[in-house]
């Protein structure tokens, strides 16, 4: 999932990074890489704080509590590492992560996009600990009411049950 997040970042990058003034052209592909960081990081720590449905809300584009937490971490990230003026930080932030949220949540919720999916995404947050990861989501998702079928665990058709499918 790495790499498609990567992807994703290099897509909105361009304008927001590469073509920004304010960031020295050889900084460009580290602030990226930092922006898949603290996203990737920001996921993790949500995975392992146990707020899935802080996670799971936020891949359904519906967590702005979250995607500005994780802009003001990017932000101060690149502020510290790289030199960036606070305020140049926080508007590349604002304008890099929501937009590739927005593309992680469409590429998640596409069924014709096979390269990115909701397990994939747990899988790749949990160190694709195999078995364990259904067994993560069948727990949480049956706390937070995500088996949508009600079959006793939260699969492809619970996942599409939630976005009016």
């Amino acid at each position: 999932m790495l790499d498609q997040l990567m992807n994703i970042i290099k897509q909105h990058g361009q304008q927001a990074v590469v073509e920004n003034n304010a960031v020295p052209n050889e900084h460009n592909d580290a602030v990226m890489q930092e922006a898949g960081n603290s996203i990737f990081g920001g996921l993790q720590q949500m995975m392992s704080g146990g707020n899935m449905e802080q996670l799971t809300s936020l891949l359904q584009g519906n967590n702005s509590g979250a995607v500005n937490g994780l802009s003001e971490n990017f932000a101060g990230n690149i502020a510290q590492k790289f030199g960036i003026n606070a305020e140049t930080a926080k508007n590349i932030a604002g304008g890099l992560i929501p937009q590739v949220l927005n593309s992680l949540k469409n590429k998640a919720n596409d069924p014709n996009d096979k390269s990115i999916d909701l397990q994939g995404i747990i899988g790749s947050l949990t160190s694709g600990q195999g078995g364990g990861v259904q067994n993560i989501i069948n727990s949480v998702g049956s706390q937070f009411g995500l088996d949508k079928d009600k079959d006793g665990d939260v699969d492809l058709g619970d996942i599409t049950k939630m976005f009016g499918k």
